[in-house]
């Protein structure tokens, strides 16, 4: 980690800043699930790409803004499941495209003509032109899953894949079955989080690098190997209950055994265990330091302060320390384009339009905003990272038929929902 502020279940970062469960960046800002980029801002579960912003689930882009579900599309907006696009604007299921907006073709004269026209560089042209992109999408063909290169596999953002099934937000697993957002793993069940050349996880959680048999562990990291119910360790193996241990082995609730009393000392624990019913099952929900709202589960899981006290969770009432700043600005009341922010802005604090929750603009953030000319955003991080979550379908699947030919197939797009969902064979005659 280098010059990296704020920052969870993350490495090998370099100048990043509010940014968590991501790995090999350089200069990214409030995001989540980034891997291998660079220049990124407000970005989620996105690959390999450079200067985007406001962008999800993107793959190998380079300059995209507000845009989900693309791979290898450059200079271009609001785009959602095109491959190999540059220039585009509001386009949906294109291929290899240039000049277009709206899925209609133009010149390079026109379409730089009526990019001009929309003035994308103030607030209002931005939400404007959300609102035309949105409606329009409605009206095309959508994939029942986002899923490439899989064999006998099903889920969703799945990627690589041999073998696994309902797995979500992954890439490269053989023989997994119910995993999320996990890499480079293999025979693996119930595991959520990571990965990266792990192997026989089993109820784990945030564990990975080099992991091995690991069952009912959360947050073990780098070269553990046969453990069981333990945390925070790092290069350990064979042991049981421990936490926080380091290059240790035979261990017992972090007290040495030799061997020999290692193997009959976890047979006494887990043949009691079996008799409480507490063997074969994760940490209990009290165990958390966490609240319910502050973790993953309430995104996709979400429930109401009442449901979740009701099942017997912690819920925390966000609270923000008052900033010390030279004034509090609404955010509704901040020039439309970057052009007009002084440079006060830096020690100022921007009331949420939202949430009416405070929050600042960093350095590095203003410079960024100002090299592409992309307006101050109104939201506090958390609200652009739930209406980030929003542009997402929900990691579940279900029955419904084909828009198009009307066979049975498996979608993220739940029935209820007014998108036209396409299976895979039809979606693909109609794009190519």
């Amino acid at each position: 980690m280098e010059n990296s502020d704020y920052v969870n279940c993350a490495g090998y970062l370099k100048d990043c800043y509010l940014i968590a469960e991501t790995d090999h960046n350089e200069h990214c800002y409030y995001g989540n699930r980034l891997f291998f980029n660079s220049y990124l801002v407000d970005c989620s579960n996105c690959y390999e790409d450079q200067w985007c912003y406001e962008c999800v689930d993107c793959i190998g882009c380079h300059n995209l803004r507000f845009s989900e579900d693309c791979q290898r599309c450059s200079d271009s907006a609001f785009l959602m499941n095109c491959i190999g696009c540059k220039d585009c604007l509001g386009c949906i299921n294109q291929r290899q495209q240039r000049f277009m907006i709206l899925n209609e073709k133009l010149s390079e004269e026109e379409y730089r003509t009526r990019l001009r026209d929309l003035h994308l560089e103030t607030r209002t042209g931005i939400v404007d032109f959300r609102r035309k992109a949105d409606d329009f999408f409605r009206t095309q063909p959508h994939k029942a899953v986002q899923a490439e290169q899989n064999e006998k596999s099903s889920g969703n953002h799945l990627y690589n894949s041999k073998n696994s099934t309902e797995c979500f937000d992954c890439k490269n697993l053989e023989d997994c079955r119910w995993c999320a957002r996990i890499f480079n793993v293999k025979s693996s069940r119930d595991y959520t989080s990571w990965g990266d050349q792990s192997e026989l996880m089993y109820q784990c959680a945030a564990c990975g690098d080099h992991a091995y048999n690991l069952r009912f562990c959360s947050t073990c990291t780098t070269n553990n190997s046969n453990l069981l119910y333990c945390a925070h360790s790092t290069g350990s193996r064979d042991s049981f209950g421990c936490v926080g241990l380091r290059r240790k082995q035979y261990c017992i609730f972090n007290k040495q055994y030799t061997k020999g009393e290692y193997e009959a000392l976890a047979s006494r624990l887990i043949a009691h265990m079996k008799t409480t019913n507490e063997w074969g099952e994760y940490f209990p929900k009290d165990h958390s330091p966490f609240a319910y709202n502050e973790t993953i589960a309430m995104e996709e899981f979400p429930l109401t302060k009442e449901e979740a006290l009701r099942c017997g969770y912690r819920w925390k009432e966000p609270v923000d320390d008052t900033p010390h700043v030279e004034k509090i600005i609404p955010a509704e009341k901040l020039p439309e384009a970057i052009t007009d922010i002084p440079d006060d802005i830096l020690t100022w604090a921007i009331q949420c339009s939202k949430t009416k929750r405070p929050y600042r603009i960093t350095k590095q953030e203003l410079a960024y905003y100002r090299k592409h000319n992309i307006p101050v955003p109104i939201h506090h991080p958390d609200e652009r990272h739930r209406r980030r979550l929003l542009r997402r379908t929900s990691n579940r699947l279900y029955e419904r038929t084909c828009g198009k030919c009307g066979k049975e197939i498996q979608t993220t797009y739940a029935p209820e929902r007014p998108e036209l969902v396409y299976c895979e064979e039809c979606y693909l005659k109609e794009v190519y």
